[in-house]
């Protein structure tokens, strides 16, 4: 992926662009999904992501493994071609009427610290409003939330001392509009300075 960088923080790269879920590089991809109930409203990116594993995450679904609890997680390991990624993060995002940017930030949080856990060093997230007709204002507060949740569990996880080697080369990549990219530069640049 060649997204531009829009800020470094504790030696992580941060980047925003578009992302496709079946031909992206990664160590990790990091993909939404809100509870059965509203399997009408998945992401574009992991209905694709779906299609391409011949409909294993909505067998997962389907057969209680994987509810789309608000929070809940699983990871998949090694998925089989043509998903280049070489393991899959599903994220439970709950009630597609009740995800808003603060409940994004809070699950961008739980996907950083199953990254850090996990020592990935790519990362491309997909989590996002799912509501097609969100708004630029809507859109950018998600933005705003998502960075300000992976900021803070990095700040946990690594605190109290400076970040560990095997992090130097970390690249999270966000799956972010245009609209609001410039977003999560700017709360880099503000975000406290982490303890030393």
């Amino acid at each position: 992926m060649d997204a531009p960088i829009v800020g470094t923080y504790r030696t992580v790269r941060f980047r925003a662009g578009p992302v496709d879920a079946i031909a992206s590089d990664v160590d990790l991809l990091i993909v939404g999904m809100p509870v059965l109930s509203a399997t009408s409203r998945i992401d574009p990116g992991a209905c694709a992501l779906d299609a391409a594993l011949s409909g294993t995450l909505s067998q997962l679904r389907a057969g209680g493994l994987f509810d789309g609890r608000f929070g809940e997680t699983m990871i998949l390991s090694s998925p089989p071609p043509p998903v280049r990624c070489r393991s899959l993060m599903i994220v439970g995002m709950g009630e597609i009427d009740d995800l808003d940017a603060e409940r994004l930030g809070r699950l961008a949080a739980v996907a950083m610290r199953a990254a850090l856990r996990l020592d990935s060093c790519s990362i491309a997230c997909l989590l996002r409003l799912l509501d097609p007709a969100a708004t630029k204002v809507a859109q950018r507060a998600a933005a705003r939330a998502m960075m300000a949740g992976v900021l803070t569990a990095l700040d946990a996880y690594l605190s109290p001392g400076p970040a560990p080697d095997r992090f130097a080369g970390l690249n999270w990549t966000f799956d972010q509009p245009d609209s609001a990219a410039d977003v999560l530069g700017t709360i880099i640049a503000q975000w406290p300075a982490a303890p030393q």
